[in-house]
């Protein structure tokens, strides 16, 4: 299935969506269609055409496209799948959504900031081949902290999945009889997909295995409660975009909300932590609130004083 086919069922998708309730008519999704040259380069879109693509949508996507015959207009008969749609379906449907929008506003595109794209991502297509068909994977791998290029290793993998975490895309592997490895894709050269065939077990859950972690570290810690106490100014970026998806809201008043997380303590989070500053003390665990109490005091060590204090004195 190409790109260019799923765009085409998410606009559709898009287009009756937008009408709510009212539904829409076969002939103004045709007329909209047309309109939308980038898509339909020009071209009707056929009765034969739409009622496919209604079965497409509704066989990948588990979304019904429905008819009311009262008046001939198409609706989406759940408009709550769109909402509460999860994981990789509903990554999936907001970035094609985000995808027609933005082809659709070419004539906005200095007006249009964005980050770039995750790194790594030119070797995807050979990753999910090699998962498609549960092939092994063979490259070389150069960690950030190994300096010198003899330091890279070839490594024999198991593409178990891939994860994007802070624009970075990562595969999750097995090597030999080693536990499951992340791998940063940014690091990866010399990738091939192998003739070899590897045996995917069939009770591997990969959102289950980063369910209790923050970001790509999974570490050899437990998962356990953390209890954070948050002013409330900072309280609302948390209400809207939770940290974990584990978050829960324990306290509120009007100076402070106290949330908890069951996650595991990972450098990756303390680090997520830090990046919150003052706006956040850390209740439990104590052994938690000791290592970013460390490591404020050391940042405070390192940046307390002015530079200038230690400019060079002539003699």
């Amino acid at each position: 299935m190409t790109k260019d086919l799923i765009r085409k069922y998410i606009w559709l998708v898009d287009t009756v969506n937008m009408a709510g309730s009212r539904g829409i008519s076969y002939q103004d999704i045709s007329d909209k269609w047309e309109q939308n040259t980038e898509l339909s380069g020009g071209n009707k879109y056929s009765w034969r055409t739409f009622m496919n693509n209604r079965k497409d949508v509704f066989e990948i996507f588990g979304i019904e496209i429905a008819c009311n015959h009262g008046d001939n207009t198409y609706y989406i008969a759940d408009r709550n799948e769109l909402k509460e749609a999860s994981g990789f379906k509903a990554w999936i449907l907001d970035a094609l959504s985000l995808s027609n929008q933005l082809n659709e506003s070419m004539a906005l595109q200095h007006r249009i900031l964005l980050e770039e794209n995750p790194s790594g991502k030119e070797l995807l297509p050979d990753i999910l081949e090699a998962m498609r068909e549960n092939k092994m994977l063979t490259f070389t791998y150069k960690p950030f902290w190994v300096e010198k290029e003899e330091g890279s290793n070839l490594f024999h993998v198991e593409p178990y999945a891939v994860k994007v975490f802070k624009r970075r895309w990562y595969l999750l592997g097995k090597y030999g009889d080693s536990p499951l490895k992340i791998y940063a894709l940014d690091r990866i050269s010399n990738l091939d997909i192998e003739f070899e065939d590897f045996v995917m077990p069939d009770d591997f859950d990969a959102e289950a295995f980063f369910s209790n972690c923050f970001g790509i570290i999974v570490g050899d810690k437990e998962a356990q409660t953390v209890k954070l106490k948050v002013g409330n100014f900072q309280a609302k970026y948390l209400h809207t975009l939770p940290l974990h998806h584990s978050q829960k809201v324990l306290e509120r008043n009007d100076k402070y909300t106290v949330f908890s997380y069951f996650v595991r303590p990972t450098f990756d989070f303390k680090q997520e932590l830090l990046s919150l500053g003052d706006t956040i003390e850390v209740m439990e665990p104590l052994s938690l609130r000791r290592d970013i109490a460390r490591i404020g005091k050391e940042m405070s060590r390192k940046n307390g004083e002015n530079p200038s204090d230690h400019r060079c004195q002539r003699k």
